[in-house]
């Protein structure tokens, strides 16, 4: 047997397990030289391998450096590139050895099921369909979350500056060669496969954003209400709020856009706009919550999440002292188009006198 592969030393309920049909599995992408490391629990079958293998051939060093695959919390498998890497800076929150990371990443991974387990619930009440990606970003760095099937789902890593996008291609590429495997049809998670399909030109009649202003902003016109105007469209991120917990919110939407009427066949324009409002607080508190489960693994604080859902995606950004930004897109297709609208959005803010976020909180 080559000694060009490892596994890891068997805990509780693992064992040793070559790759793929007994022979290393490269990982591919630039640079792929040195076989992926790979886990499995000892109650997966060898039925599994082709997962595994597709799992070893999605990680890069410039993309995805960990994948675990989970069945209702439970860890069966793991592929990782991690020996590959720097080692993190010292500290407690940089993860220590692979061997330790390695254990810690499965941990979060048990974690994230029961945690956004909840906020799929809370998702629900704007009728969007059910939670299917979650991208958690940590500074550099970020984690995947993602389902295959209702009760099956990948957690991932991207661990270095740059990788956190290629990361997240990564997995949806991986997502879909799981369902394609299984012969189930595509979730096209995060948008990427319409993300290169162009915004419509079709002529129509342009409607003004509805906007909102709850609070004392200190003017009749906050800036920030501006660019939450200027962000939102009925092809791209359709909802943008800023909220400051010691003042109020201010939120600009596009929701009276006739284009986007099929949206809105249960709840109501105004419910939307008052469930998200309830929604943006209650995941403030999530992310919180988050933040204190995922220190010891990653470094630095969450500053962004994305919740895709079957219809649309939800996007937070923390701004510093319990403010933050929240976007919304109804529509699946147009979620990479809304990703990048936000995106342009938290530019905008960090120009904007009195949103910048306090780097020292």
């Amino acid at each position: 047997m080559s000694d060009d592969w490892t596994t890891a030393a068997p805990g509780h309920g693992e064992r040793p397990e070559p790759p793929v049909e007994g022979r290393p599995v490269p990982a591919d992408g630039p640079g792929a030289g040195p076989f992926a490391h790979l886990r499995r629990a000892e109650h997966v079958t060898d039925d599994s391998d082709v997962f595994v293998g597709l799992c070893a051939r999605a990680l890069s060093e410039e993309g995805l450096h960990h994948v675990a695959e989970y069945h209702w919390g439970v860890f069966n498998y793991s592929a990782d590139i991690l020996d590959r890497l720097p080692l993190p800076p010292d500290g407690p929150a940089a993860g220590g050895e692979p061997a330790d990371r390695r254990r810690r990443f499965t941990r979060v991974g048990r974690q994230l099921h029961y945690v956004l387990g909840r906020m799929d619930h809370v998702l629900r009440s704007v009728d969007s369909g059910r939670l299917v990606r979650s991208v958690l970003q940590f500074g550099d760095g970020a984690v995947f979350h993602y389902y295959f099937r209702a009760d099956e789902y990948l957690t991932g890593f991207s661990l270095r500056a740059g990788t956190v996008d290629a990361g997240d291609r990564a997995m949806a590429d991986l997502v879909a060669a799981f369902r394609d495997e299984l012969g189930l049809p595509g979730l096209n998670p995060g948008g990427y496969e319409t993300a290169s399909r162009p915004a419509s030109t079709t002529p129509r009649t342009a409607k003004e954003p509805h906007l909102v202003k709850e609070g004392d902003w200190g003017t009749p016109e906050p800036p920030v209400l501006a660019r939450c105007a200027q962000t939102v469209s009925a092809d791209g991120l359709h909802y943008a709020g800023y909220f400051d917990p010691g003042i109020g919110h201010l939120t600009a939407d596009v929701f009276d856009d006739p284009v986007l009427a099929s949206f809105f066949r249960i709840l109501g324009r105004d419910e939307r706009r008052t469930r998200y409002v309830g929604l943006g607080e209650r995941l403030h508190y999530v992310v919180a919550r988050l933040n204190q489960s995922l220190r010891a693994v990653v470094p630095g604080r969450l500053t962004r999440v994305v919740l895709d859902v079957e219809e649309g995606a939800l996007f937070y950004a923390d701004r510093g002292e319990g403010r933050f930004a929240l976007g919304v897109s109804l529509d699946q297709s147009q979620a990479a188009r809304a990703d990048r609208r936000m995106s342009e959005l938290v530019r905008a803010l960090s120009a904007t006198p009195g949103t910048e976020p306090d780097e020292t909180h």
